[in-house]
């Protein structure tokens, strides 16, 4: 048991105590709980009416043929997933910067590139989104739901078009900034 932790009624320290033991009071404020994204788990089917998303037994996927027979049945919970949830609060975990003259040459194997990248990441995680992409000519620039789809794009474009590659992780936090240029 940690020192200094002990509450009456509680017998061990909660996640939160022990984390504020290590990284102390003073930072734990900026790093703050995101209690809308933690709910209670229901049991049974839930789909999400706006991306389609399925869950069974905790485990979210993607089927749209699936999704379509559920649809109708009774007894299914329509339930707004936690990728769309983060959209609409706008909680987002990556920034990407794509910035080349290349860009106005080859827009549209770009746009393809960045939304083949999203494709892949929803195949394997539901939340995995682009939540805005916006086109300024020789410069795009993408927010998207989870650090590792915004590291993903960054190293398709590396990997495609070469150039230089810049990963900028915060401390402590899931966020990264990505910046491409050629």
């Amino acid at each position: 048991m940690l020192q200094g932790l002990h509450l009456p009624g509680r017998t061990r320290p909660t996640a939160r105590d022990v984390y504020r033991s290590e990284i102390g009071e003073r930072v734990d404020w900026l790093l703050p709980q995101h209690k809308w994204e933690k709910g209670k788990d229901r049991p049974g089917i839930l789909i999400c009416p706006r991306c389609h998303a399925i869950s069974t037994q905790k485990r979210w996927f993607l089927d749209e043929d699936r999704y379509q027979q559920l649809r109708a049945t009774p007894g299914v919970q329509f339930v707004i997933c936690t990728g769309c949830r983060r959209i609409e609060h706008q909680v987002y975990e990556g920034i990407v910067q794509l910035r080349s003259p290349l860009l106005l040459a080859n827009k549209r194997q770009a746009m393809a590139l960045i939304h083949h990248e999203e494709d892949k990441a929803r195949r394997t995680n539901p939340f995995s989104r682009l939540a805005s992409v916006v086109d300024h000519g020789a410069t795009i620039d993408i927010l998207t739901t989870t650090y590792w789809l915004a590291e993903r794009i960054g190293k398709a474009f590396h990997k495609s078009f070469k150039g230089s590659l810049d990963l900028q992780r915060l401390p402590n936090e899931r966020f990264v900034r990505v910046r491409w240029e050629r």
